[in-house]
């Protein structure tokens, strides 16, 4: 009797252990679910190119005008985004922007003249390849990417030093002397003209030419009250 008795207490406890599992105290069916555990590695999110990283990725491997044969390395510009200023050339002197010569007239013109303080200003060329001299076909492949700088970077105004970058984005056949000393507008933008430092270097005797620009731009760009 006693071995019946243990033997239905156990079936029991099975039966009940079964309905616990496929449905409730009273019979009633609940429906079986499976569960799958999914992935829970972190994954690290893969890092955007910056717009203009992606650019000059792209440009510095551009073979679409005989300029790349001179190119040993890319001159990367001076970027800035929303500089007060963005100054552009026709093209890199060789494999930087500026010879250390023109350079060291260039950081005069805009740190002794303009009054633009460090973070003010960027840098960057109309033709990107170091081609020694203007070259309309040059630019012309290059000119989405200066549209691109231009968007990306936001400035508040331009210069375009010497005449083959002036006459090219100005789309102007006349003279330096009829650009100097005015306000242009291209995309928004304004725009203003003067010598390279390279011209200078040339020829000294622009020299006074040149402040005048200079005293011309910081009026228009708001930084003549600056002091010296």
């Amino acid at each position: 009797m006693g071995d019946r008795f243990t033997e239905g207490l156990f079936m029991d406890l099975i039966d009940d252990a079964a309905r616990l599992i496929t449905g409730d105290v009273l019979g009633d069916d609940i429906p079986l679910v499976s569960y799958t555990l999914k992935d829970r590695e972190k994954k690290i999110p893969e890092r955007k190119e910056a717009p203009l990283d992606a650019l000059y990725r792209e440009v510095s491997s551009c073979h679409a005008c005989p300029g790349y044969e001179r190119r040993s390395v890319f001159t990367r510009p001076v970027v800035k985004m929303k500089p007060r200023v963005l100054f552009i050339t026709p093209f890199p002197e060789n494999e930087v922007v500026f010879s250390p010569e023109s350079l060291k007239i260039f950081r005069a013109w805009w740190k002794l003249s303009l009054l633009l303080d460090e973070g003010e200003w960027a840098l960057t060329s109309l033709i990107k390849c170091p081609v020694g001299q203007f070259d309309r076909n040059a630019a012309d492949k290059c000119r989405m990417a200066l549209r691109t700088e231009m968007a990306e970077m936001q400035p508040d105004a331009m210069i375009l030093l010497g005449y083959d970058t002036a006459s090219y984005m100005l789309g102007k056949g006349c003279g330096m002397e009829e650009l100097r000393m005015k306000r242009f507008v291209v995309n928004h933008i304004p725009v203003f003209v003067t010598y390279t430092p390279s011209d200078y270097i040339k020829n000294p005797s622009l020299k006074k030419a040149i402040w005048n620009d200079m005293l011309f731009i910081r009026k228009q760009i708001g930084t003549e009250d600056r002091s010296s």
